[in-house]
C-alpha cells in the first residue's frame, strides 16, 4: 500500500486532514519547547511587557503601554492577543502565548497544505506542508513568544482565502500587517501586483476594501495616539535606514532613505550576499513585469512569495556572512519565505524535466531527500539556539538578586526580561514598575530638582542600571546628588541602587 492509499482516508475527511497536518506541525514544536524550556529571545519578554502593561494600565486609558516607549513600534495585534490570554487565564506567565504559537505553528503547516492542494495538487501541498512543519527555524521560533507565528498565520489565511473570500482575505492581510510590520510592505507590493494583473477588475474590489477598512482603523488610532498614521511602519523604516546612527540621525526621512539606498548599491556588488540580493531583485522585477503582463495562473502565490522575498530577504541575507549569533536571530525572517516558497519549490520539482533524458525530477524523489536533510539539520539548530538560554537565566538571576534589596515601593528597570521575573516570580504589581523612559530626561528637562521630584512622586526605592537608557538619569543624579543613590550590588554588568530617602527629603525641602 503506497502513501496515496494510506492517506486517502485522512485527506478525504476535513477534520482528519486538519488534525493530521496540525499535528505534524505541533509535535516538533512541542519537542523544541521541551529541549529549549526557557524562552531565550529577549524580544519575547519585551512583547510580554507591552501586553501585560497594556492589560493592567494601558487599556483603562484607551492605549497601549510600555516602560521603554515601544508600545506602538511593533505590531499591535499580537500584543492585544497576548493581553487577552493573560486576562482570560488570570496569569502573568509567558507560557500561554508560547502555547498559542505552538498551535498556530501547526495550523500554519495545515494552511500550507491547503494552499498547495487547492491551487496546484494535493501532493504538492503534502510535501510543502511537511517541509515547512519541520523547518527548524520555524519550529524553534514557533515555540517562543514572538510575533512571527501569528503574523504568518494571518498572512497564510489571507492567501488561502484570496480566491474564494476576497473581502476576508483583505481583512486578514491587514491584520497580518499589524502583527509583523514587514507584512505591511508586503501587502502594499501584493496589492499593487494584484491591481496590475486584474486590470482593476471588480473581482478584486472586496479584497482591497477589506484591507483598506482594517488598515484605516489602525491608522486612525495611530494618528490619535502618536500623530503619525503610519507610526510603526515609519519608525521601522527609520531604524533600517540608520536614523539612530550618527551619520544619518536628524536628517529628513527621504534623505535617510536615499542615503541608505546609495550606500547599499555601492556595497552590495562587492559582497556575495549583496550580489544575491541584487540578483534576486533584478529577477523579481523581470518576473513581476512578465506576470502582470501575461496574467499568470496562480499568480497570487508567486506574487506573495516574491513580495515577501523583496521585503524579508534584505533583513537576513546580509547576516549570512556575519557573526553567527546575529544570523541565528535574523533567520526568523526566512520563515515566511519557507512557508510560501516550499509550495513553489515542490511544484517546480514535480513538473521540471531533466534535459536530454526527459525524466521528471519527481522520479528522483528529491522532495523526500529534502525532508531527510531537514531532519538532519536539527542536530545543528537545536544546540545552536540552546546556547541563547543563558541570557534569560542571567537576567532571572539578576532579578532575583535585585529583590534582596527591595522592600516595597517602585522599581525602575529598563530590562523587560528582568521585569518579567519581577512580576511572574516576585509578584511585583504593574504600577510598581517604571522605566527611565518616563524620567525628566526623556522630556528634555535639565533642572536637577525635577529628577529628585520624579523619584519622590513615584516612590522609587530601587533603581537598576542596565544599559545606556539609564545613563541620562545617572549622569544628573551622580553629578548633582551623589548621596541619593546608594550602591548595593552588581551582577553581569547590571547595577543595583537603593534610594536614600533621607537624602531625597533633604534635597526637596532644602
Amino acid at each position: 500500500m503506497g502513501i496515496r492509499d494510506r492517506l486517502v482516508p485522512i485527506l478525504t475527511n476535513r477534520l482528519y486532514t486538519f488534525l493530521f497536518f496540525t499535528a505534524i506541525g505541533v509535535i516538533p514544536r512541542l519537542i523544541a519547547w521541551v529541549l529549549l524550556p526557557l524562552d531565550w529571545n529577549s524580544d519575547s519578554y519585551h512583547h510580554w511587557q507591552i501586553a501585560y502593561l497594556t492589560l493592567k494600565i494601558g487599556l483603562k486609558q484607551g492605549r497601549m503601554w510600555d516602560l521603554n516607549g515601544s508600545e506602538y513600534y511593533w505590531g499591535m495585534v499580537p500584543h492585544l492577543v497576548q493581553a487577552f490570554l493573560l486576562w482570560l487565564l488570570h496569569t502573568a506567565s509567558i507560557a500561554p502565548y508560547r502555547a498559542l504559537n505552538v498551535l498556530l505553528g501547526g495550523m500554519n503547516a495545515y494552511l500550507v497544505y491547503l494552499i498547495g492542494r487547492d491551487n496546484i495538487y494535493w501532493e504538492v501541498g503534502l510535501y510543502a506542508s511537511l517541509l515547512f512543519a519541520l523547518y527548524p527555524v520555524a519550529v524553534v521560533f514557533d515555540a517562543i513568544a514572538m510575533q512571527e507565528t501569528l503574523a504568518l498565520f494571518l498572512a497564510l489565511l489571507s492567501l488561502y482565502l484570496f480566491r474564494t473570500r476576497p473581502f476576508w482575505s483583505g481583512v486578514f492581510l491587514a491584520l497580518a500587517s499589524q502583527s509583523r510590520i514587514e507584512f505591511w510592505l508586503v501587502s502594499i507590493i501584493f496589492i499593487l501586483g494584484v491591481v496590475l494583473v486584474e486590470r482593476a477588475s471588480t473581482k478584486i474590489a472586496p479584497f482591497v476594501v477589506g484591507w483598506l477598512l482594517v488598515t484605516s482603523v489602525f491608522c486612525w488610532f495611530f494618528i490619535i495616539r502618536t500623530g503619525n498614521a503610519l507610526y510603526p511602519l515609519y519608525w521601522s523604516l527609520y531604524n533600517i535606514f540608520g536614523g539612530w546612527t550618527k551619520t544619518r540621525g536628524g536628517k529628513p526621512f527621504l534623505q535617510q532613505m536615499l542615503s541608505w539606498i546609495v550606500e547599499k548599491l555601492r556595497a552590495w556588488p562587492t559582497k556575495p550576499t549583496g550580489i544575491i540580493l541584487l540578483g534576486s531583485m533584478a529577477a523579481f522585477l523581470g518576473v513581476f513585469v512578465h506576470m502582470t503582463w501575461k496574467k499568470w495562473k496562480r499568480y497570487h502565490i508567486y506574487l506573495f512569495f516574491m513580495a515577501s522575498l523583496v521585503v524579508f530577504g534584505p533583513l537576513f541575507v546580509p547576516y549570512l556572512a556575519q557573526i553567527l549569533k546575529y544570523l541565528l536571530l535574523m533567520l526568523r525572517m526566512s520563515i515566511p519565505l519557507a512557508a510560501f516558497g516550499y509550495i513553489i519549490l515542490i511544484y517546480l520539482l514535480f513538473r521540471t524535466k531533466l534535459p536530454l533524458v526527459a525524466v521528471r525530477l519527481k522520479r528522483l524523489h528529491i522532495e523526500k531527500l529534502l525532508v531527510f536533510a531537514t531532519l538532519l539539520s536539527y542536530a545543528y539548530f537545536i544546540p545552536a539556539y540552546g546556547r541563547f538560554q543563558v541570557y534569560p537565566q542571567m537576567a532571572f538571576e539578576a532579578a532575583d538578586r535585585a529583590m534582596e534589596y527591595y522592600h516595597g515601593g517602585t522599581v525602575v528597570c529598563d530590562y523587560p526580561t528582568m521585569n518579567y521575573r519581577f512580576v511572574s516570580r516576585w509578584h511585583i504589581k504593574a504600577k510598581a514598575l517604571l522605566g527611565n523612559h518616563y524620567s525628566p530626561a526623556y522630556y528634555g528637562i535639565t533642572d536637577p530638582v525635577e529628577y529628585a521630584r520624579w523619584f519622590k512622586d513615584h516612590n522609587i526605592t530601587l533603581w537598576i542600571s542596565v544599559d545606556q537608557q539609564a545613563y541620562p538619569v545617572w549622569s544628573v543624579v551622580n553629578r548633582e546628588f551623589p548621596n541619593l543613590l546608594i550602591y548595593k550590588d552588581e551582577i553581569y554588568g547590571i547595577t543595583f541602587y537603593v534610594v536614600n530617602q533621607t537624602a531625597l527629603d533633604r534635597i526637596l525641602t532644602g
